[in-house]
């Protein structure tokens, strides 16, 4: 089974965009429904779905930002380095005891994301 976050967004392109910089092109993008999909090994790891669809067939909410979608790459400090200043909430920094060098995130939607890069070996 595949469990894997749904970023729910009034601004469907600006948010695809975010998540295509950090993960590359999704694997699916529906535009006229407003979803995209991003997936690994033939599962989907993250989903996109515009407001207005989300709301078609459920009810829901605008997101305080309490979920944290977590995205490895390859170098945290250059995905921090191509992205505005304002999307910045946590500058990279070094997290031995969890192995990970780290920053925060808030994408267009108020959510919080954290990129890592594994340190330990």
């Amino acid at each position: 089974m595949s469990v894997h976050p749904r970023v729910v967004t009034d601004d469907f392109p600006a948010t695809l965009r975010f998540y295509a910089g950090l993960l590359g092109e999704p694997e699916k993008v529906v535009a006229d429904f407003e979803y995209a999909s991003f997936d690994s090994g033939g599962e989907t790891v993250l989903a996109l779905l515009g407001r207005q669809a989300a709301e078609a067939v459920l009810p829901i909410g605008r997101g305080d930002g309490g979920v944290l979608v977590v995205v490895p790459v390859p170098d945290v400090d250059a995905v921090v380095a191509a992205l505005p200043a304002d999307a910045v909430v946590a500058a990279p920094a070094d997290r031995p005891g969890w192995g990970v060098r780290s920053a925060y995130l808030r994408d267009p939607e108020g959510n919080l994301v954290e990129v890592q890069t594994w340190t330990a070996g």
